[in-house]
């Protein structure tokens, strides 16, 4: 019986100093699955850790959501790409 990948958890700051919360799990080549709305980062722990195999599968939180911070008055999508372009591993 093969036990379960570990899941890690980390986080990065925003260049706004917002937290960033997410997920990791498994190695190889960086992969990053990114939640809708309604959703944190745990809902995607199953497909994660069948990827983890052959990827580092990166989950990150997206503000208001899971282990990241708040959203701000001018939150869209500029604001979340920029979460996204904070210097995590996956980068």
């Amino acid at each position: 019986m093969t036990s379960a990948p570990s899941e890690s958890i980390g986080a990065v700051v925003a260049p706004d100093g917002t937290t960033i919360g997410y997920r990791v799990v498994g190695s190889g080549p960086s992969d990053v699955l990114l939640h809708g709305a309604g959703q944190s980062s745990g809902s995607f722990s199953k497909l994660a850790k069948e990827l983890s195999g052959e990827f580092t599968v990166y989950v990150p939180d997206r503000r208001g959501r899971g282990m990241s911070g708040p959203c701000r008055e001018d939150h869209g999508l500029s604001v979340e790409i920029d979460d996204l372009r904070a210097p995590p591993a996956w980068v």
